[in-house]
């Protein structure tokens, strides 16, 4: 599947085929399509899920375009309108993503406003990760305690923050840790059914892999909203939610924005 492209161009971190290296390239300006919006992006947050879309996750799923941009998250202005919106990017074809200066987004996708006095790199951390958390704490329903399992993590810093602001006790644990007993589990870093104590009560587990689990435990998936943004950048603006951010790095040096690891989200900022 082509992609309609204008005259002008534009920098973004993209690789060259399934599994290769990112690097800087230069590509032409997208041009929206009916029902697109064209986004100029202030800032784009890297997800593990953009690192798997470039080895080859959807593969054989969905529509590729090369040079491949990941990316999901972002932050910008409508070009036209001037609206400041963020939320979460990614449609098809794949490759046409976040990291760079310009992005088209279907107008349907999970984008709301985005405030005068909200930091656009703060926004651009907050949606896949906040939405995930955000409605894996409200599936634990009336649960008083969870354990989180990879709390250290983009998602897991979410959710302890906004399970602990719905007044549940938190238990971060570490990969490979015993499990103590509590009403509800929400495992980010599992690979496969977790031990636990067989007369807990847990709600719905979480994995970040396809491991199928049976009742009471069951897999996530995120469905975004606008609604949803809207929440996490008021909680934000309340400060009852902090966006662990640990690296700002600039476009034209993101190359590598997928070496290392550990807490905390890498924002690219424009």
């Amino acid at each position: 599947m082509s992609v309609t492209r204008s005259g002008a161009s534009m920098w973004a971190i993209a690789a060259a085929d399934y599994g290769a290296e990112l690097e800087l390239v230069e590509l032409p300006e997208p041009v929206a399509r009916p029902g697109e919006l064209l986004v100029r992006l202030f800032a784009a947050s890297v997800n593990p899920f953009d690192r798997k879309v470039v080895n080859g996750m959807l593969r054989g799923s969905a529509p590729h375009v090369f040079p491949l941009v990941p990316g999901t998250d972002g932050a910008g202005e409508v070009t036209g309108s001037g609206e400041r919106i963020f939320g979460t990017f990614f449609h098809h074809p794949v490759g046409t993503g976040t990291y760079a200066e310009y992005v088209t987004v279907p107008a349907e996708n999970a984008l709301a406003p985005l405030p005068e006095d909200l930091d656009p790199a703060v926004a651009a951390a907050l949606p896949t990760a906040g939405m995930t958390a955000l409605q894996l704490v409200e599936s634990l329903g009336a649960a008083e305690s969870v354990l989180i399992v990879g709390a250290n993590g983009g998602v897991g810093s979410f959710a302890v923050q906004i399970a602990r602001a719905a007044g549940k006790r938190v238990i971060p644990v570490g990969r490979g840790d015993s499990l103590v007993e509590a009403d509800a589990l929400i495992d980010l870093a599992s690979t496969d059914r977790p031990s636990f104590e067989a007369n807990a009560r847990y709600a719905p587990l979480a994995f970040n892999t396809n491991y199928l689990s049976s009742d009471p435990a069951q897999n996530f998936g995120m469905k975004g909203s606008r609604e949803m943004l809207a929440r996490l950048a008021s909680m934000v603006q309340a400060g009852d939610l902090e966006v662990p951010i640990a690296r700002r790095v600039p476009l034209r040096g993101a190359a590598g924005v997928f070496a290392g690891g550990g807490p905390g989200k890498t924002v690219i900022v424009m």
